[in-house]
């Protein structure tokens, strides 16, 4: 039997052989030091043990976040914005993908590399949240050493975030090759076939012209046969109009028949030229045009067209082949836009993106929270709203988790704190004001203190039409609150049948719909006088084709009228009776539209 003293004695020795070595915690990736994530994540990478690194940043990425306050601190260091990033980029791509030999050495590389590691995370998610597939990709693309700097780094990153789901050739469906598009476009500058300004595009603005659907060589065709005169940044989306607008072709064929209508040839930009077409072609082959000088472009869909946005200025976009306006533009398929479907949110990104940094720190805080106490992740939110005022991203993910109190605190003062950081877009501050509680008060007190922010960023030079189209979803959710769906049919401007909408409830709505319109009108020209004319016109027709609002609306409208024609505003009144004229046939009641005809007669 042994004594007590040799008891304690083995036991010392089996906790020592039982214990790390040196050399094992030596290495530790939960030291979240700058010098050693940037030794560790490589090493990590090189002995193919990048997933157990993951988790333990995990870990002590997590250990940091006490408190908001605590987590955006330990974001705002060199260590933490590093250890989050490098913890975000392994965990989207995914344990398959750290432990693939063939991305082992980007891997190993990108860790270590902060500017490329930021560059990837904040140039936009990947289409379907394929960053598996995107990481892959840019391994590939970056074997080459010289494509880990500069433009040609910022083309790899685009490319494996747009070809991550693969990009197919208009022409025929077939796939286009991501590497010799990066190599095109490369060799295309060097030889200065390019607009100049495409050397200064960010990996953000790249995605929208190496996503082309057409072929390396449809691009270059497009160069060589583009008119003398369009061979302009400001010019080159005109080239759109060098197709003839066919709704058949020689032979009679309609262009509804595909590709009948191109005699079943390859739909190449020659073709396409050839043969001419309508909306969708000609769109097509508008953003083709741009893509092939290095400009930013995209086919936008409308109701019943097919629009295109281009980069008309360096880092300002514009609509062409346009009928409907930003409002109703959106992605079309086959085309992915961080953050939503409608086509306003590009604008928008080009906005946050105008300050790189800025907008890399808010993403740095989007991936904390994700990490966060559920109750935390507003708090957080917010601080990345504050790094990057205009980051819809994280507006979205603050309004979405915000505790009552701070939804209050959001809605007091008709959201002003939203509407100053989104100053230029009202819609999305539409979107997010929907999200939150109407705020103290009734409804029509609520859509007017809105209303009144909107027609702030119209003044100050909001589109007029997003201006418009914001006050309408504020006003149609106000309405359903206030009479159920008859009431948003009415805010919204359509018909809203008696059975659905009592009177007295039509009553309340018809009063909520022209004082928000009211605080529309606050100038007597430009965008805010745009915006009130088209609210005016929902207001007047849903008033006119529902039974239950229609006499007492019709009675405030000629109030109104005679109102305005007072201010010697004898213009606008006119055009609001002329919107009368217009219901009352669309009603086809002869009675309401003699009565209409009557008023505008009136009026001279």
């Amino acid at each position: 039997m042994r004594s007590p003293r040799t008891l304690a004695a083995l036991a010392v020795a089996t906790a020592a052989l039982l214990a790390p070595s040196p050399d094992a915690t030596a290495q530790s990736p939960r030291r979240l030091a700058e010098s050693r994530l940037l030794a560790d994540g490589p090493e990590a990478a090189r002995d193919g043990t990048l997933a157990r690194y993951r988790d333990e940043l995990r870990s002590a990425i997590t250990a940091e976040l006490k408190t908001p306050k605590n987590a955006a601190r330990f974001c705002a260091t060199d260590a933490g914005a590093l250890a989050v990033r490098q913890w975000a980029l392994l965990s989207r791509a995914g344990d398959a993908v750290c432990a693939d030999p063939a991305c082992r050495a980007t891997l190993e590389w990108i860790l270590a590399d902060e500017g490329a590691l930021a560059l990837l995370l904040s140039s936009g998610e990947p289409s379907a949240g394929r960053w598996p597939d995107a990481v892959r990709l840019l391994a590939a693309l970056t074997s080459e050493k010289e494509r880990r700097e500069g433009l040609g780094l910022r083309l790899a990153v685009a490319t494996s975030l747009v070809f991550a789901e693969p990009v197919r050739w208009m022409a025929d469906g077939s796939t286009i090759d991501p590497a010799a598009r990066v190599a095109n476009f490369l060799k295309w500058e060097s030889e200065e076939l390019l607009d100049p300004g495409f050397r200064e595009l960010s990996a953000w603005e790249l995605r929208y012209v190496v996503g082309s659907w057409s072929s390396d060589a449809d691009l270059e065709w497009a160069r060589a046969n583009i008119k003398q005169e369009l061979r302009r940044r400001d010019k080159v989306g005109d080239a759109a109009f060098m197709l003839a607008y066919n709704l058949h072709n020689k032979n009679g064929v309609s262009v509804q028949e595909g590709g009948k209508f191109y005699d079943n040839k390859p739909m190449t930009l020659a073709i396409m030229l050839e043969y001419g077409g309508v909306c969708g072609a000609i769109s097509r082959f508008g953003s083709s045009m741009c893509q092939a000088f290095g400009v930013p472009a995209m086919p936008v869909g409308q109701p019943g067209h097919c629009a295109f946005i281009w980069q008309k200025e360096p880092h300002r976009w514009s609509i062409n082949n346009d009928i409907s306006g930003w409002a109703e533009s959106g992605c079309h398929g086959g085309i992915f836009i961080p953050w939503g479907h409608p086509a306003w949110f590009v604008p928008l990104m080009q906005d946050a993106q105008s300050d790189f940094d800025a907008f890399a720190r808010a993403e740095v805080l989007l991936a904390v929270a994700e990490l966060a106490a559920p109750g935390d992740r507003s708090a957080i939110a917010a601080e990345a709203c504050k790094a990057c005022p205009s980051h819809f991203g994280a507006w979205k993910r603050r309004v979405e988790s915000a505790s009552a109190s701070e939804a209050r605190r959001l809605a007091k003062g008709g959201f002003e704190e939203i509407a100053t950081a989104l100053k230029r877009q009202p819609v999305a501050f539409a979107q997010l004001v929907n999200m939150l509680p109407a705020g103290e008060g009734s409804e029509s007190k609520h859509a007017r203190s809105v209303a009144a922010s909107i027609a702030s960023m119209a003044k100050s030079g909001a589109d007029a039409g997003l201006s418009s189209w914001a006050l309408r979803s504020v006003l149609e959710a106000s309405g359903r609150r206030m009479a159920g769906e008859g009431g948003a049919l009415l805010a919204r401007g359509d018909a809203a049948p008696a059975d659905k909408l009592p009177e007295a409830k039509a009553r309340e709505v018809v009063d909520l719909v022209l004082a928000s319109a009211d605080a529309l009108d606050v100038a007597p020209k430009g965008a805010a006088h745009d915006a009130w004319r088209q609210a005016m016109r929902r207001a007047v027709r849903g008033i006119v084709l529902s039974p239950s609002a229609r006499e007492s609306g019709l009675r405030d409208l000629e109030r109104g009228i005679v109102l305005i024609a007072r201010k010697n505003r004898l213009d606008d009144a006119r055009w609001i009776a002329d919107r009368i004229v217009e219901s009352a046939k669309e009603a086809a009641d002869p009675e309401l539209e003699e009565r209409a005809a009557r008023l505008r007669a009136a009026l001279g």
